[in-house]
């Protein structure tokens, strides 16, 4: 009768277990996701110059509630470029760390003082630059600002 009790926590256990290791699964994709919703901005859509790009891109990716996110970089590469990164095209720094081998145009926004969220302001500096990203599970997940303008 004391093997009955612990068998049903441990059948009741399991389910915990695997939904826990699901979760966490989803979590990494939705953690690329972020990445791409946040950096990657390709082809860079047009505008009469690169503040009112800024201005326009941070409010469409939600970067602007409930603060005015500081700083933003989009990259102008199509997704499987960048996926690359985690693979051939990338060297490994350090930890889940790799640098592109190659260089990409980026656009970085930083906000102006005195921006209020939902009405934010942004400066622009456009360059090509090798960008350094965490990769989790061959994805590219965080991107650094070690390169960037």
């Amino acid at each position: 009768m004391a093997m009955a009790p612990r068998g049903a926590c441990l059948m009741l256990l399991l389910p915990l277990i695997l939904l826990a290791a699901t979760l966490a699964q989803l979590s990494e994709g939705a953690s690329y996701q972020q990445f791409v919703r946040q950096h990657v901005e390709y082809p860079k859509t047009g505008a009469p110059n690169d503040r009112i790009y800024c201005n326009l891109l941070m409010q469409r990716r939600g970067l602007t509630r409930p603060r005015c996110k500081p700083t933003n970089t989009f990259i102008h590469a199509p997704t499987g470029q960048l996926r690359n990164i985690c693979g051939r095209e990338g060297r490994p720094v350090r930890g889940n760390l790799r640098d592109s081998n190659r260089s990409f145009r980026v656009t970085t926004c930083r906000v102006l003082p005195g921006s209020q969220p939902g009405r934010c302001r942004y400066r622009a500096a456009t360059r090509v630059t090798r960008v350094r990203v965490a990769c989790v599970r061959r994805l590219p997940v965080h991107l650094e600002p070690t390169y960037l303008p």
